[in-house]
């Protein structure tokens, strides 16, 4: 993050700032049909992506760019909120590279009428969806299961009342509420080895000071 968050486009620097952008290289071109992209999200507030362009190109220097998305702005609503953005190809393409540009954000409280500019570009996760090729398989179904179910954390910090909850497998009212200031964490001690597919913080998980 470069500059201070804040609602000034001018003052902040976010005015002159370059948009930026992210590049995959496939090794070779591949049938794309479909991106998704998932990005950051704030449980007060909704964001504008701004400046989207997503790209495609096989020559390296550029010459074949073929624009899929953009340049646009993305506005968020509660609806859409952490929903991928998702640009399906009537038609697929064929591309060895992608390049995902932004320019940061605009955030709007959902809790005030605060907002502000910021050049962060937060993605949860990008998928580029694309046809096998001949001898390609899709991978080996595995099962995952959640092993923080009913384990209690070590707390870095006050204990949170009714600490339980936080492992409970369930989102509903019955919450775990953490009431130290500063700097506080929660760990997950597991005895053994496992592969990792996935972290999640579900709310109403809340932390106060």
């Amino acid at each position: 993050m470069a500059g201070e968050e804040n609602g000034s486009a001018e003052n902040n620097g976010y005015a002159s700032w370059d948009d930026v952008y992210l590049q995959y290289d496939f090794g070779e071109p591949r049938e794309i049909h479909s991106i998704n992209l998932y990005r950051n999200g704030y449980a007060n507030a909704l964001n504008t992506f701004k400046r989207i362009k997503i790209e495609v190109f096989s020559n390296e220097d550029f010459s074949d760019a073929n624009v899929l998305f953009g340049t646009a702005d993305v506005e968020e609503t509660a609806a859409t909120k952490l929903a991928a953005q998702t640009i399906n190809l009537t038609t697929p393409v064929t591309a060895r590279y992608v390049r995902i540009w932004q320019k940061g954000h605009c955030i709007q409280n959902t809790n005030s009428s605060w907002k502000g500019y910021s050049n962060v570009v937060g993605l949860r996760g990008i998928e580029v969806i694309a046809k096998l090729k001949d001898g390609e398989t899709l991978p080996d179904a595995q099962e995952t299961r959640n092993i923080a179910l009913g384990k209690l954390p070590y707390v870095y910090g006050l204990a949170p009342t009714n600490i339980a909850a936080i492992s409970d497998g369930k989102q509903d009212d019955n919450y775990a509420v953490h009431n130290s200031t500063g700097e506080r964490w929660l760990q997950f001690e597991y005895k053994n080895r496992y592969r990792i597919h996935e972290v999640s913080s579900r709310a109403p998980i809340r932390w106060s000071a």
